[in-house]
């Protein structure tokens, strides 16, 4: 099954490198004081990818969602854990995260769910999405509305 997963980024990424196929524009801004930091979905899948199974109140059982995890995309920035993360969903929705969750947990920014890649009629193109099936901490009001889908946009604070 691992096998099968890691051929579809490979083919996912090989389409969307062709002309015409794929999408050269951002979907994700990071923001730290003057900085900045923008990525296509290409360069977020350039990004080692990590797999996280498990279960929200937005999905039916254990989901498999795969991405880079969100303190490589902070580590660009040199965020500190004790900073404050405003997350901005395409549609204005907006959530605080404090930047800690992404140094004590496996957090992602999923592009694949189930293999494959999100639209943006499927929560995408990408989800914020917390292990917490692997912490039962995690499985409780507060981090669920965490969960920001079509993410856009990340204000570090």
């Amino acid at each position: 099954m691992q096998i099968q997963s890691m051929f579809k980024v490979i083919i996912t990424a090989f389409l969307l490198a062709l002309p015409n196929l794929g999408s050269a524009e951002t979907i994700l801004t990071v923001r730290k004081s003057e900085k900045s930091v923008s990525y296509t979905l290409e360069e977020l899948l350039e990004l080692p990818l990590t797999t996280v199974v498990t279960g929200n109140d937005y999905v039916d059982g254990a989901t498999s969602f795969q991405g880079p995890r969100l303190r490589l995309v902070l580590d660009a920035l040199n965020v500190d854990q004790s900073a404050n993360l405003r997350m901005t969903a395409l549609n204005d929705f907006s959530s605080d995260v404090p930047a800690s969750d992404a140094f004590n947990y496996d957090v992602i920014l999923a592009v694949y769910r189930d293999g494959e890649a999100m639209s943006v009629r499927d929560k995408g193109p990408i989800w914020l999405i917390y292990p917490m099936d692997d912490h039962p901490s995690l499985q409780d009001e507060d981090y669920n509305g965490r969960l920001v889908w079509q993410l856009k946009h990340i204000l570090v604070e």
